[in-house]
């Protein structure tokens, strides 16, 4: 089940806004109401590929200047609010003009005046806008769920330099390999997870629709990435991952949302995706992504994947 509105919008209205969402087009670049919602995705026993669909509303919006190195300017903060917690980051500043748009860092500490984040590439831009948001989280997935077995189910994040990170679920949250709290450990916009589930479950998610592009790393080895589309349907074909892969020999495999875990992959032929026999998927061939399923790309290099703003698809 699937539901976009917008805040304070009679729920007689929210039909409509669910067709007028998925009808907008590219020349529509800004949203004069956050776009909220809520989306609840079934999860078949066995295992799935799991893509958070929402961003959560931002702490902090401006137009920044930049030192060229890791700080950005800010007003009015309090000091240390963005400040990691128990060494995962909380925070992260998503750029939202520029050449960077639609690019997302983590956030190092903070100031009254000043945001720090890591990544920050020199050439930015001398003012940029910005919005900081929190991270959705493990506790994001696990607080939503319904269904999953205590000790017995797990997630696992695939992360940089090709490590893969699995935990318990338990007690509605979640734990590490030493039976630690693992709640904080943060989801970047467009990364997924792999859920093992003994029995039938749901996640449900509830935020605001990312109406940015969104820019997602893909890591040298594995990544777990989707759509932050939360109506689903999109084609493959459309969803711009060909660019993203070295031709001929990274691959993007979409992950079955039967709960086989069974994988379709495709090739890029640097313009186009390509199925096992090498034809070009089109849009006439290509299957269908439901909300919050996901891909895993192999990859020999780290790179972007860029997620088209949901209003233009």
């Amino acid at each position: 089940m699937n539901s976009v509105l917008k805040p304070l919008m009679p729920l007689a209205t929210v039909a409509f806004l669910i067709v007028a969402l998925s009808g907008l087009n590219a020349q529509t670049s800004t949203a004069t109401t956050d776009i909220m919602g809520y989306s609840t995705v079934s999860l078949p026993s066995g295992g799935s590929a799991l893509v958070p669909l929402f961003v959560i509303p931002s702490a902090y919006s401006a137009s920044s200047s930049f030192d060229g190195t890791s700080n950005l300017s800010a007003t009015g903060l309090t000091s240390g609010a963005f400040n990691p917690v128990n060494g995962f980051p909380v925070y992260y500043v998503e750029i939202c003009s520029g050449n960077y748009t639609g690019f997302n860092y983590p956030v190092t500490s903070n100031t009254s005046s000043n945001i720090v984040a890591s990544g920050l590439p020199s050439d930015l831009g001398a003012t940029v806008s910005i919005k900081v948001r929190p991270y959705t989280t493990l506790a994001t997935v696990s607080s939503g769920a319904i269904g999953l077995s205590d000790y017995s189910d797990s997630l696992t994040l695939y992360q940089a330099s090709n490590q893969i990170s699995s935990y318990v679920y338990a007690l509605g949250g979640v734990l590490d390999g030493d039976g630690n709290p693992a709640n904080g450990v943060p989801i970047s916009p467009g990364m997924g997870l792999i859920v093992n589930n003994a029995g039938n479950a749901t996640v449900t998610f509830i935020g605001e629709v990312n109406t940015n592009q969104c820019v997602v790393p893909l890591n040298a080895g594995t990544t777990l990435i989707g759509s932050l589309n939360p109506q689903g349907g999109q084609s493959v074909a459309a969803m711009n991952l060909a660019p993203a892969l070295a031709p001929y020999s990274d691959t993007a495999s979409l992950v079955s949302a039967d709960g086989s875990l069974s994988i379709t992959s495709f090739l890029s032929d640097g313009s186009n995706l390509l199925d096992d026999d090498g034809n070009i998927i089109t849009g006439s061939n290509s299957p269908a992504v439901t909300a919050g399923n996901g891909f895993i790309v192999n990859s020999g290099q780290n790179g972007f994947w860029t997620n088209a703003s949901v209003l233009s698809n």
